[in-house]
């Protein structure tokens, strides 16, 4: 894995290919895209027309008086996560970088978090597959609340599941209706979306064929935590999915509390073609 920092973004390779960017010149928040499987594969969705603030791989949360998630330019609401340095890492997970950003509205008033985070990556060819790390330890500035969205979606028991924290949003292809053309699974096992939504196991994710093939090509994107958090699962009208600390319920954070979360993601070819019937 070899990792190219340049002011606007930092490049993954490995044998040749391109396992992602990460992004660092964006107005609003840092994030990874394209990513792609190490066949070269494209699994993620950047600016969709519908949710232009769904950036790839990406990490942000809303508070009561800051939105750092959904993208208000020249309001009250719009924040920002304020990139102030970037470095070359190499752990046992891989290559990558760390970076300290600053969450704050986007005029630099109102600074809400100091963040250090980490986003590393190796290649894993017995699995096929990318395997990336991102860490993330948040220092509370000041004291605020940390909110739901008001879109967050209400499963069958009645909770309302919202979709910060860590999100990936994937080609629009994985939520073609039917079988046979996409799916989800839970700790390895298929499970329907509505099912999946608002579960809090330590592993969640999707698996779909890849357009521009008349054999088409299978991949899986798949997330792992285990702080408990709740998934949040969609795949009708598109695919989508994340864990946060505020996908269950709010809560006030006080000045000087520490947050440290880590996520792994898998980005595997499952196989490269459909396997015989």
């Amino acid at each position: 894995m070899t990792v190219d920092l340049s002011p606007e973004a930092v490049t993954f390779t490995a044998a040749g290919t391109p396992a992602g960017r990460y992004v660092l010149d964006d107005a609003f928040k840092p994030y990874i895209n394209p990513l792609r499987t190490p066949d070269g594969h494209l699994v993620s969705d950047c600016m969709p027309v519908d949710h232009r603030h769904h950036k790839g791989m990406m990490y942000a949360l809303r508070c009561a008086d800051l939105n750092f998630w959904e993208e208000l330019p020249g309001t009250d609401q719009a924040g920002v996560q304020h990139s102030l340095s970037v470095e070359a890492l190499t752990t046992g997970c891989g290559k990558g970088i760390r970076q300290q950003l600053r969450w704050a509205h986007s005029s630099g008033e109102r600074p809400t978090y100091d963040e250090t985070r980490e986003i590393v990556c190796r290649h894993e060819p017995e699995q096929r597959a990318f395997i990336w790390t991102w860490s993330s330890r948040r220092t509370a500035l000041r004291s605020h609340r940390v909110i739901k969205s008001e879109w967050s979606l209400e499963v069958a028991d009645g909770r309302r599941i919202n979709y910060h924290g860590l999100g990936i949003r994937m080609p629009r292809a994985w939520a073609f209706p039917g079988d046979g053309m996409n799916g989800v699974e839970c700790a390895g096992t298929p499970k329907p979306w509505r099912e999946a939504c608002g579960t809090t196991g330590p592993q969640a994710g999707f698996w779909g064929k890849i357009d521009g093939h008349w054999n088409p090509p299978v991949a899986f994107v798949g997330a792992r935590q285990d702080h408990g958090f709740a998934w949040f699962v969609l795949n009708e009208g598109f695919s989508y999915i994340s864990a946060g600390p505020s996908n269950l319920e709010e809560f006030d954070v006080e000045k000087g509390q520490i947050f440290s979360e880590t996520y792994r993601v898998i980005v595997q070819d499952r196989w490269a073609v459909t396997p015989a019937a």
